[in-house]
């Protein structure tokens, strides 16, 4: 019985600890220097969880709006086609206090990147690194500015497909 009411009481400190956590949720606009094969502006949503004092887990997802192509193909004539890219990432970032109401982090992640468009749709996996600073306007509002190098890169049938630059994101969240 004492073994029971231990594992109860240890379940509970770990719920409670868990909602301790602080949640924010938020939108990023951007800019990704993929190079000319896509448009390099994006909008995005994020979710943010603080589970250990300074250490944040940060899931996002970015869609990068598609570009048009027009082809001259000589006597086949002309064609034409869209591309762009979506990205999910997870990143672990570490905040630290500046000042108040004021952190910058350093961050870590992943990327799944996705083609969209006209053409075959691919996924290439990915990993990225960088910066941010965040400044809370509010008790619950934060802005950011982000800084990050993505790299991901693919060879399919002898055609190399990389999305690998920096991307430049400007959010806003509501921390709970």
């Amino acid at each position: 019985m004492k073994k029971m009411m231990m594992i109860a009481a240890m379940m509970l400190m770990s719920v409670g600890a868990f909602a301790q956590g602080k949640f924010a949720v938020g939108a990023n606009v951007g800019v990704a220097a993929y190079g000319d094969s896509y448009n390099p502006f994006g909008i995005g949503a994020k979710v943010q969880y603080e589970f250990v004092e300074s250490f944040r887990l940060e899931a996002a997802y970015n869609y990068w709006f598609a570009k048009s192509y027009d082809l001259d193909l000589g006597p086949l004539g002309d064609y034409s086609y869209k591309s762009g890219v979506m990205d999910i990432d997870l990143n672990l970032q570490y905040l630290i206090p500046i000042s108040e109401g004021l952190n910058v982090y350093p961050l870590v992640g992943a990327n799944l990147a996705l083609t969209h468009g006209d053409g075959d749709s691919e996924s290439i996996f990915g990993f990225q690194g960088g910066a941010g600073i965040e400044y809370y306007v509010a008790d619950n509002v934060k802005i950011n500015l982000d800084i990050k190098y993505q790299y991901n890169k693919k060879t399919k049938d002898e055609v190399e497909m990389k999305f690998d630059g920096p991307v430049f994101q400007a959010g806003i969240a509501y921390v709970f």
